[in-house]
Order: C-alpha cells, then sequence, then structure tokens
C-alpha cells in the first residue's frame, strides 16, 4: 500500500504510527510543514525503510516561511521527497497571498530541476499553482486532497499531474463521479492522517486500504488489481519525472 501524505509528526504518538506503517510495509510520505520539522523527522525516521520524511514549506505556515527559506533551500539535495507545499487562498488565508506565491516561486525553483516525488497543497488557488507549476517549468506533481472544480481538474491533468484520494473524499457525493472521470492512471492514495478521521479517530497509513476498496468498487475490479494499479501509477509518476528532468529546456 502507499500513502503519498500523511503528516507522522503531528499524531499524539507519531513513533507507533510510523512504527506500525513500517511493520506493515506502507509506503508512507512523512510530510512536514517546514524545514526544520523536516530536519526533526529525519532524525526521528532515519533507520525506517518505508517511512520517509518529505521536506515542506506549508502555506499555513507562511509567517515562518522567511526564516526557514534558506534551510529549505539547504534540505533540498537531501530530501528523498517534496511536501507538503503549495498555496492556500481560501478564507483568512488570501490576505498572505503574496507572500505564498513568493514562497511557492521558490519551491518552483527547486523542484525544475529535479526527478522527486512533490505533493501539493492547492486549496483555493488551483488556477494559480497550476498556472506556477506551467510558468516555471516544474515536472509532473500530486495534487493532495483536490477540493477544485472539474474544470480546474481537467486542467491538472490534461498538463500531466495525478491526484491523492483519501478517504474523507471517498466519502464525499462529488467523487462519486469524479473518480470514475479521472483516470485510473491519474490516481494515487493518501490519508492525510491525523486531520482525516475515521469514526472518531485519526486515519492511519493502514487506512489506505479502505480507499484501495472504494477504488476496486468504482472501478469494477478486485481490490488486488485496484491495489496493483496504484503501484504502477506511482510508478508511472516516477518515470514521468525522469523524462522531464531528461527533457532539454524550450
Amino acid at each position: 500500500m502507499i500513502d503519498t501524505h500523511c503528516h507522522i509528526d503531528l499524531y499524539d504518538n507519531p513513533l507507533e504510527i510510523a512504527a506500525a506503517a513500517e511493520k506493515l510495509a506502507i509506503k508512507t510520505v512523512a510530510v512536514t510543514y517546514l524545514p526544520s520539522h523536516f530536519l526533526l523527522a529525519s532524525k526521528h525516521l532515519t533507520d525506517f525503510k518505508h517511512v520517509r520524511p518529505a521536506l515542506g514549506l506549508h502555506p499555513l505556515a507562511v509567517k515562518d516561511h522567511e526564516r526557514e527559506l534558506g534551510l529549505f533551500a539547504k534540505c533540498f539535495r537531501s530530501a528523498e521527497y517534496i511536501g507538503e507545499v503549495g498555496l492556500d487562498f481560501s478564507g483568512k488565508n488570501k490576505t498572505s497571498k503574496l507572500a505564498q506565491e513568493k514562497s511557492f516561486a521558490t519551491v518552483v525553483k527547486h523542484i525544475k530541476k529535479t526527478s522527486k516525488f512533490v505533493t501539493i497543497h492547492s486549496r483555493g488557488a488551483e488556477d494559480t499553482v497550476l498556472e506556477m507549476l506551467r510558468n516555471g517549468g516544474a515536472g509532473p506533481v500530486v495534487f493532495h486532497w483536490f477540493s477544485g472544480s472539474k474544470r480546474q481538474l481537467s486542467n491538472l491533468l490534461d498538463a500531466g499531474h495525478r491526484v491523492s484520494l483519501n478517504t474523507s473524499m471517498s466519502a464525499a457525493a462529488k467523487w462519486t463521479e469524479l473518480v470514475t472521470y479521472i483516470p485510473r492512471s491519474a490516481i494515487l492514495t493518501e490519508t492525510d492522517g491525523p486531520f482525516v478521521r475515521i469514526g472518531g479517530r485519526p486515519a492511519v497509513p493502514e487506512d489506505v486500504d479502505l480507499v484501495i476498496s472504494w477504488l476496486a468498487k468504482s472501478w469494477k475490479i478486485s481490490h488486488a488489481a485496484a491495489l496493483q494499479q496504484v503501484a504502477d501509477n506511482l510508478d508511472s509518476l516516477m518515470a514521468d519525472l525522469r523524462t522531464h528532468l531528461e527533457r532539454p529546456p524550450e
């Protein structure tokens, strides 16, 4: 199983959650809010094979970006995964729009030169995120918990990007249609734990299996086939990223 977006460091018992995912060999991208959080997570996850830290610069932590941008650049080379990064123009977050865009522009400059996996936050800023990725020459990324319109979804898929789905999305009426609209090859799985909750408890990496079950039902295929499809999708994304990196600039 694959959990492309989980906030391991935000659980009450992060090491227990990480150890459980490691034991089950769940490939887990442990996203962070800031580079300083990434460094701390890296220390705790040094010996983990399946649960790996991701270098983040979360838009909701924008007040801390200025002092952490230098650290982001220093950590980028050693980071295997990038996330959570992106923009959030929802509600009161619109007031920090310019500061967010400045930070994300720096992120895009880094990711356009790499084949690293990137998980993106785009709430209320879907068009701007897509435009900045396109103008910056960045390769395909994964839009985490996408909440934009069908038009915006179509645009990001046309651009070669992917989406990751979680149990909250599977319970939402609009995704009953959208899950069959999206090409199977463009779908990955996530939990976004501990923010997503299942039966009153935080979702954990093992709950990706519930997303797989939903996909299998939606696609009318076996659970094993859905599991293999998602694994193949991750391999395909990484291959596309390598191809993008090797492509000469226009």
